[in-house]
Formats: structure tokens, sequence, C-alpha cells
């Protein structure tokens, strides 16, 4: 018998290598297929930027690998490993900056080396003992095809995102302002000088620890740097939903078309790149690698067999996991925290028989639970500083957002669904019910726990607006990809079982063919839509942009203050602006009218400076530009020069070029590819 299994074992490992080269062929002819131009522009961007890549590799794997080694009770499959990993990786950084910080410790490019060399060591010394199973398989076809699709997909959101200069609309800004200052002060801060005029710092962080990191490993530029990072956590977020799933559903097969769907089919989180929206995606892309750690803490701490101090490392992994997350995104936060109750429900109805179960699963979440906000605290603390807390007040003892706030765009609806999500994901519910994969159900669940939270006015609850419904919409694919990749999955066993009754000897092997080559189409229209994705409207600063700034240091006198375009957003709440300009205080030093959103969450140097900034940005725009009115507001204020970019969004803008040049009020002294840019007489 041992010699028959070994002969079926090599079969078996035969047969998995020649599918997997038939699978890297099927992709790699996709791929030329859909974006001929990705091979060449991959070549010159590695060797444009080796140690950028080195240090991404290394600082997205080896905190991660690091944790699992230590934290993680047993061994997983390669793959799995890699893709949990990088999930815990980004939890690391805010929490080394956080302490390091009450440490008076300095962060730079000696410091993070040496700290990413002590992973290394940590993850491969002494290695796992291999567990039974899949851990110790030589080949595991579901973990290289998901890789493989992983890899594909982050190919795709770099190489869509080439030609941008830096983040897109109104987010990326003050992304990138923040990054910044953590690099000039080597670590947290608390004034936003020579910036903007704030003294406070309580904007969750994670997301722009690991701008600053890759910076400080490689030199890669804060700018780029910004957009690099959100694509590469744009990418990953897919394999770790993928992961997720496959512990939910018990099927790895559901992993690897969950990655496919949410790296290549839904246009959530790639989207994400126009708005600049990278700190929700950060902190969702650490949201599937905490849940995975909170199930196996819930799951241990169930097992009748298992001891209590066997809970400890799975109980520390959750709380770091988790603390990472509240530092990276305070409303995904909230999502997490649903997970785990829905998660501990579905335990509590199927696993939980007896009483000492049960208190050893509310015992063990509460002590993660306790462990993460301590973890957290000293930030959760400094919070207390700026406006944030004020306004999660507002809105809790009131019901804002329910006079249509709240309300859901159609466009942003049908984004969510596109390609065809929701009746796959409505054929992998109902598969889950069929298949009695009662894990698979804490998908719907969680989306309705999440709903609700966000809705409370549907419980008669204040607080609609706190965690807005559009988060939560952008977010659905958390819960979207899931479904449909186990409708997929279901799909495919339909066909197998279709071949295998028309062709009995040859059905499996004609089967796994069709859905390979399926799942080849599939790859190739979705690199079609991932490498499309980037709308041009939304880049708001552009190289024209650069060019004229470049100009601005070398020709404006220290000092001059420049009048940009703006617009009231958030409800007349605070003005924002409408092209380059608003990047103009960043990349020049010079002074403007508007900063970036921020300025509204955080304590000032002149008390009320939120509405003093209305003040003065409405004092000049109720009257048009050209008019005599306008030019005294401007004088008044100290303005010199006029600037107007090439972008435009929102399309009507104050400045008007026609009207500007026809004054005898104004001078050009600068027009090239779009921007002018006017002096006051």
């Amino acid at each position: 018998m041992d010699q028959v299994a070994a002969v079926e074992y090599r079969r078996a490992a035969a047969r998995g290598r020649w599918l997997a080269l038939l699978a890297v062929a099927l992709a790699l002819a996709a791929l030329v297929v859909a974006a001929p131009g990705l091979p060449g522009w991959l070549a010159g961007a590695l060797r444009a930027a080796p140690l950028a890549a080195l240090a991404a590799l290394a600082l997205f794997t080896l905190p991660g690998l690091a944790l699992l080694r230590l934290l993680h009770p047993t061994a997983l499959p390669v793959a799995d490993r890699l893709v949990y990993a990088v999930g815990l990786s980004g939890a690391v950084p805010p929490l080394l900056l956080l302490y390091g910080g009450l440490a008076g410790l300095r962060w730079g490019p000696w410091s993070c080396w040496g700290f990413l060399a002590l992973c290394a060591a940590v993850a491969s010394w002494p290695p796992h003992r291999p567990a039974h199973g899949a851990a110790t398989a030589r080949f595991d076809l579901a973990g290289g095809l998901l890789l493989l699709v992983a890899g594909l997909g982050l190919l795709a959101r770099l190489y869509a995102v080439r030609d941008l200069v830096a983040g897109q609309f109104g987010d990326s800004y003050h992304h990138t302002v923040i990054a910044q200052l953590m690099l000039e002060h080597g670590g947290l801060f608390h004034s936003w000088q020579p910036y903007v005029p704030l003294t406070t710092f309580t904007y969750h962080f994670g997301f722009h620890s690991l701008v600053v990191w890759l910076h400080w490993l490689s030199g890669y530029p804060v700018t780029t740097g910004v957009v690099a990072v959100g694509q590469i956590l744009g990418a990953a977020s897919a394999p770790l939903v993928g992961l997720l799933a496959a512990r939910l559903t018990g099927d790895r097969r559901v992993a690897v078309w969950t990655t496919l769907v949410v790296a290549l089919l839904s246009l959530y989180p790639a989207y994400y790149v126009n708005w600049g929206r990278y700190t929700q995606l950060a902190g969702q892309t650490l949201l599937p690698a905490a849940a995975l750690a909170w199930i196996g803490l819930l799951e241990r701490a169930t097992d009748p067999d298992a001891r209590l101090a066997a809970l400890g490392r799975p109980a520390l992994l959750a709380a770091l996991a988790t603390a990472g997350l509240i530092l990276t995104h305070y409303r995904v936060g909230v999502f997490a925290a649903s997970f785990v109750v829905v998660y501990a429900l579905h335990l509590l109805a199927t696993r939980v028989r007896t009483r000492g179960a049960w208190a050893r699963l509310v015992g063990a979440g509460a002590v993660a639970g306790l462990a993460a906000v301590l973890l957290a605290l000293p930030w959760l603390l400094n919070v207390r500083a700026g406006m944030l807390l004020r306004l999660a007040g507002y809105f809790l003892s009131s019901n804002v957002a329910t006079e249509g706030a709240n309300s859901l765009p159609p466009a942003d609806v049908e984004r969510a669904v596109a390609s065809g999500l929701l009746p796959l994901a409505v054929v992998g519910l109902l598969a889950l019910i069929a298949w009695r994969q009662w894990g698979g159900l804490v998908l719907p669940g969680w989306a309705a726990l999440t709903w609700l939270v966000a809705n409370p006015q549907l419980l008669g609850l204040n607080g609609a607006g706190l965690i807005s419904a559009f988060a939560v919409l952008i977010a659905a694919y958390l819960v979207l990809g899931p479904l449909a990749g186990s409708g997929l999955t279901a799909l495919g066993d339909v066909l197998a079982w279709g071949l295998a009754r028309l062709a009995p000897g040859s059905g499996r092997t004609a089967a796994t063919l069709a859905q390979l080559l399926a799942g080849a189409l599939l790859v190739a229209w979705g690199l079609g839509i991932q490498t499309r994705v980037v709308d041009p409207a939304y880049a708001l600063l552009r190289p024209a942009d650069l060019a004229a700034m470049a100009w601005m240091r070398e020709h404006l006198p220290p000092g001059a203050r420049v009048f940009v375009n703006s617009v009231a957003a958030f409800g007349d709440t605070i003005y924002v602006g409408t092209d380059g300009g608003w990047w103009l205080s960043f990349l020049t030093g010079h002074t403007t009218n508007i900063h970036p959103i921020t300025y509204a969450m955080e304590a000032s140097e002149q008390p009320g400076y939120q509405f003093v900034v209305i003040e003065r940005n409405q004092a000049v725009l109720r009257h048009p530009v050209a008019s005599p009115e306008a030019v005294a507001a401007l004088r008044a204020q100290g303005y010199s020069y006029l600037y107007d970019g090439p972008a435009a969004n929102p399309p009507a803008e104050y400045l008007h070029p026609a009207a500007l040049d026809a004054s005898p009020s104004y001078e050009p002294v600068y027009r090239h590819d779009g921007v002018t840019i006017w002096r006051l007489r």
C-alpha cells in the first residue's frame, strides 16, 4: 500500500506541476493581450528603483512573518503564510512609531533596516516543525494560483498609476503632508508647521507610517510613495480577503476565485486611487488579517482540549493586529469589532456546547480586546487633544446624517456591484446554504451588523453619520468578493459534474482545464478593468504644475502669498482646492488660502482657525475676481499672486483667465501648459 500511495502521490504532484505551468502560461497570455505595455514598463520600473522594490518586499512581509513565527501556534502552507504576513506587517510600523515616540526614539534608515533584519532572523530561525497535511505538501496548486492572481493584481495596480506625479484628489494631499511631517520629525509629531498652523496630530496614521518607512528604507519620494503604498495595499487586500473566505468556508478553491474577484473584477477597492482614500484602504487590508487572528483565538478557546496557557500567543496576535488596525483607521476598527461579534455568535450557535467553552470564548475575547485597547491607549488618549472627539460627540448626540447626508449615490452603488458581482454573490450565498458551510454565512451577518452600526436610526438610535453609509458601501467587496468567489466555485463544481457525466474517464481533467481557461479569460477581462481604473479627472496635480512651481521657487520673493482656486465642501464647513494650486504650499513654501482637509479636525495656533479660513475665502469669493471688491480683499489679506492650474475638479473655478487678463489689476507673469500665474498690481 505504501508503494501504491507513493506512486499516486508522484502522479498527483506531476499533474499539479503541469497544471501550474499551464496556469502561468495562460496568465502571461492574458497579460500580454490585456496590457501589452506592462512587461516593458515593469522592466524599466525595476531598473529605475530596485532598492524600493526590495524595501517594499521586506517591509510588507518580514514583520508579519516574524509575528507568525512567534505567535501562530501551527505551521501554515507557504502561500497562506506569505499572504497572512502581509496583512500583519501593516500593523507593525504604526505601533513602533507610537512606542518609539514615547521612548524618545527617532526613526531613520538604519533603525528601520535593523528592525527588518531582526524580523528576518526571527522568521527563519528556528523553523516550525512541519504540520501534518497541507503545510507539508511539496506543491500546493491552490496556493500557487492565489499568489499568481495576487501578483497580477499588483502589477495591474502599479501599471495603472505609472503616469501620476502624486496622489489624486483631496485626501492624497493631507496624506502626503502627514507622511512628510513624520519624515521630518523621525516619527509622530504635534506641530504641522511649516505647512499649516496646527498644534495637534490625532489623525489615524498607520498608512502614513508605511509611506515614511518605505522612504527611510529606500529613499523613495513621499509624494509618489503615497500612491505606491496605496496600490500595494490595494493589491494585498485581494489575497487576504481570499484567505479569510477560505477559512470561513473551509474551501481553498474559494480563496483563489475570491482573490481573482477582488484583485481584478471588482472596482473597489481599486477605485480608491481616484479619491486618495488610502487610510480606509489600509485599514481594510489589515482587517482580514485581524479577523483571521480572532478566528484562530476564538476557535482555540472553544476547543475542549485546549489549555488556557495555549491561548496566550493567539490572544497576543489578535491584540497586536487589532491595535495596529485601530491606529490605521478608527472606523474600520468598528468593522472589525462587528466581525468578531458575528463570528463569536456563530461559534456559540454551532460549536459551543458547555459552560466552560462559553466562558473560555468570552474570557479570551475580552482579554484580547482589552489588550488591544491598552496597546492603542497612548494614542487614544492623545486623540482627546484634537477635534475628533467633539465631532464624534456631535454625531452621537444627533442624527445629522438622516436627512440625506448618509444617502448612497447611484454611481457608487453601481461601482460596488460592477462586473456581475451581485448575481455571483447570490449564487455563492445559495451554494453556501446548500453545502451547509455555515461559517460562510458569517459574511452576510457581518454585512448586516455593520450596516446597522452605520445606520443606527434604523433601530431608533442616534449617531447616524459617525460611520457613513458610503464608507460601508465601498467596503462591500469584503463580503461580495468571498460570496462571488463561492459562486464561481459552485459554477465550477456544476461544470465538473456535467463533464463527468458526459465523459466519465476524462471529465475531471476536462473540468480542470475548462476552469483554468475560464479563469484566464476573467484575468484578461479584469486586467483591462484594473489598468484603466485611474480617472484623470481626479488628478489635481499635473506635470505642468510641477514645472510652474519650480519656476515659482526661483522667481517669487520669499514670503509671497498666493491665492489659488478653492470651493466650499463638506456642508460649507471647510474650503478645499480644485486644481494643483492646493499643493502649492507644500511644494513651494508659499502661503495660500487653503490647507489640508485635516485643519478642521485638529487644534490650531489661532482659536477658531477653521472659521477664519472660511471668512477669508468668502471675503474674496463672494465677488467676481476682476471686481474692485475682490482686488481690495486680496490686498487686505496680503496676496500678491494668483495661481490657476490645468486641472479643474469641480470644473467651475473662481479664477477665470480671460477676466484676469482683461483686468488692469492683474499682470500675467507665467503661462505654460495650462498654468497661469498673475501678479497683483
